[in-house]
């Protein structure tokens, strides 16, 4: 039969329960505005009955607490990181769109159409005074005010690209210490779980990692049993293993050795594996910061702009050059090995398709004419700068000649034309409106990259907002779940008070029966 005293051990199993109970209900309300936090509660039941050999059988001995839970929902936890890698991706575009469009914008700058426009207002003034010596300076300076703005546009899409190459670096540092950080504590979960302990708090680090991680690149998470309590947590990055419980595999950036596009940076990083496996960046499934990131920098809408090239009857292949033997760039389609994104390398092949297509045309006609007294053949007015080897946005500029000697401009066609035949100089201003530029003018060719731009740059800016928007009804579904809500804290505690209080009665009844029994029987 169960012990004399066996009341006096019931009550004070219920105190143990209370007092759990409570301290939980404590570390909760400590933990209200930690992030990352999961609400935890004692978990308890009843403790094994006692066999009493008697009629009634069995008697309950009380109760026990058999673990600590957090109340969390993975479903949750799969939806805010995919929303949170959705979000990264097109957060990092906004930022680094709003830069180009500031490069780019022609409604509040003046920007490459106000200077288009002067080099042809130029061209006007000197049709009315072709042998003017100051309306040729004109046009020069215009044409050379042109040009810098081409060269500085370029520079400053070229600096945007280093920039987003160097934060790639970074989001791969990020990547790695991340891994570790997540292994590490993979191991030191076990070794508490192997020993019957409570390592939710470890846990707690660890989501809030994998929260982390989830913003910069999409991953896959899966946790197995392995029995004893113990559990085997696995990333995986599109396939490839990050995570595999302890052990964690790491990313490097390798420079290039050349550039995949003519007015690429120097030294852009590609991404591989420690042991050497390619790391596929313009995967179709990779998202996330590093996503938005590669967009940028190596986006140009699928192709690659490369030093344009032709072969001749005996299969020798050599570069295609304009008339002053400039090298000239084109586009080739590599939807397979780039991103479909209208990146940096976009932007810039559709200036250097300008500045080549409009430089030509302008030299063409320059060239076949003479000056305005006949006196020597006429000469280009667009350049490459020293060194170059395309002629580009960034390498153009106006001959140093003519900016010397403005009389060396070609004003008409034949020596026999007097001074005031203005033949050439209406040829110039008509390329104004002739159609070379993919079908169009120059004026509607500068217009529609403005657009382009305009539309990924309104893109990036409603996407980020709708998964702003997303991340927050997520994270309050979330936190509905896992968060400490101080009302329903505050009932707990009290509720648990109540308990203690009526355990510590039990303790004061059962102190009565054993005083009247030991003290005062036989008396």
């Amino acid at each position: 039969m169960a012990s004399t005293f066996f009341g006096l051990t019931i009550a004070y199993t219920g105190l143990q329960a209370a007092q759990t109970s409570i301290n939980v209900t404590s570390h909760n309300l400590a933990n209200i505005n930690t992030k990352g936090y999961t609400r935890e509660s004692a978990s308890t039941k009843a403790a094994d009955a006692l066999r009493t050999y008697a009629r009634y059988g069995t008697l309950g001995s009380g109760v026990v607490v058999d673990a600590i839970n957090q109340t969390r929902d993975s479903y949750y936890d799969e939806k805010y990181r995919n929303n949170n890698t959705n979000y990264g991706q097109y957060n990092v575009k906004n930022s680094y769109m709003s830069q180009i469009e500031n490069y780019l914008n022609e409604f509040t700058l003046k920007g490459y159409s106000t200077e288009y426009e002067n080099f042809f207002s130029a061209l006007n003034q000197l049709d009315r005074t072709p042998a003017d010596t100051s309306a040729k300076n004109q046009l020069i300076n215009n044409a050379k005010s042109l040009t810098d703005y081409f060269n500085t546009l370029s520079t400053n899409l070229r600096n945007v690209q280093v920039d987003a190459n160097n934060e790639i670096k970074d989001a791969v540092q990020q990547i790695n210490s991340l891994a570790q950080n997540i292994s590490s504590l993979n191991k030191q979960i076990n070794q508490i779980q192997a020993n019957y302990g409570n390592a939710n708090d470890l846990k707690d680090q660890r989501n809030a990692l994998i929260d982390d991680l989830s913003q910069i690149v999409n991953i896959t998470v899966s946790e197995s049993d392995m029995g004893n309590n113990l559990t085997n947590l696995q990333i995986t990055i599109n396939g490839n293993s990050l995570v595999d419980g302890y052990n964690y595999h790491t990313l490097q950036t390798v420079a290039r050795e050349n550039p995949r596009n003519v007015s690429d940076a120097a030294g852009l990083y590609d991404i591989q594996w420690e042991n050497g496996q390619e790391f596929y960046i313009y995967s179709d499934s990779l998202s996330g910061e590093l996503k938005g990131l590669i967009d940028i920098r190596d986006g140009c809408n699928g192709e690659i702009e490369k030093y344009a090239s032709t072969t001749d009857a005996a299969g020798n292949s050599t570069y295609k050059t304009d008339a002053d033997g400039n090298i000239l760039t084109e586009t080739e389609s590599q939807k397979d090995k780039n991103t479909q994104y209208k990146g940096v390398p976009y932007y810039q092949s559709q200036l250097n398709q300008f500045i080549q297509t409009f430089a030509s045309s302008v030299n063409e006609i320059l060239n076949k004419g003479v000056t305005s007294d006949g006196s020597a053949q006429g000469i280009s007015l667009f350049v490459m700068k020293e060194n170059s080897q395309a002629l580009t946005a960034s390498t153009v500029t106006v001959n140093q000649a003519l900016l010397d000697n403005a009389d060396l401009l070609a004003t008409k066609y034949n020596v026999s034309d007097g001074e005031a035949n203005v033949d050439l100089i209406v040829d110039l201003i008509n390329t104004k409106d002739a159609r070379i530029y993919d079908g169009g003018t120059g004026s509607f060719f500068l217009e529609s990259i403005v657009s382009d731009m305009s539309i990924d740059s309104s893109k990036a800016i409603n996407f980020t907002k709708n998964y702003m928007n997303l991340q927050t009804t997520i994270q309050n579904q979330r936190l509905s779940v896992m968060g400490v809500d101080t009302d329903e804290e505050a009932m707990d505690l009290v509720k648990f008070q109540e308990a203690y209080n009526l355990s510590s009665k039990m303790l004061s009844v059962m102190n009565e029966l054993y005083d009247r029994l030991i003290n005062n029987t036989g008396v």
